[in-house]
């Protein structure tokens, strides 16, 4: 689960770099909310 999340915080930075309108905490609530990971 951790390198799963590695490549979605790069992929995330990348497209925040092309949009600007990707938010870290907004996909991290999204990832604990549908995956349920740490629980």
């Amino acid at each position: 689960p951790e390198l799963r999340a590695e490549d979605l915080r790069l992929a995330l930075r990348s497209l925040g770099r092309i949009t600007g309108a990707v938010d870290v905490e907004d996909l991290l609530d999204v990832i604990f909310r549908d995956f349920c990971i740490g629980k």
